[in-house]
């Protein structure tokens, strides 16, 4: 599902890392001002996971089913979409100390000159994460 691994700036030559994806228990959203990477975790979520999960029609993930199929079942609020899932863990997640909005859809940029045309470097180790 996730994964972690090195990136370079194709503006400044920055080396960095990048978080990209989520897990079976969290999301990584990026700012979309400076690119920072912020985690958030399905527990914290709490009830609006659980609506997610209702209105999802199966698994969230391979791993979990067996838990988002008890969840759908017995949680006892209304489904809710996708897009309004997004919407809401994005407000949840709150700003970023730039000022930024965190999102799904914002990638990682470069820390130095936040450029987010960047490459995957092909000498970094990827680490995956479920």
């Amino acid at each position: 599902m996730g994964q972690s691994f090195g990136a370079i700036c194709n503006q400044c030559g920055t080396k960095f890392m990048v978080d990209a994806g989520g897990g079976s228990a969290f999301h990584v959203l990026h700012c979309e001002t400076c690119g920072q990477a912020k985690s958030i975790s399905f527990e914290e979520l709490g009830d609006l996971h659980a609506a997610y999960l209702k209105g999802l029609g199966g698994p969230y993930a391979h791993s979990t089913r067996k838990s988002d199929k008890f969840i759908s079942k017995n949680f006892a609020g209304e489904p809710i979409s996708e897009e309004e899932y997004d919407q809401k863990v994005e407000e949840h997640t709150g700003l970023c100390g730039c000022g930024g909005h965190f999102r799904f859809s914002a990638s990682a940029r470069c820390p130095k000159c936040r450029n987010n045309d960047w490459t995957e470097d092909p000498y970094s180790k990827h680490v995956r994460y479920e």
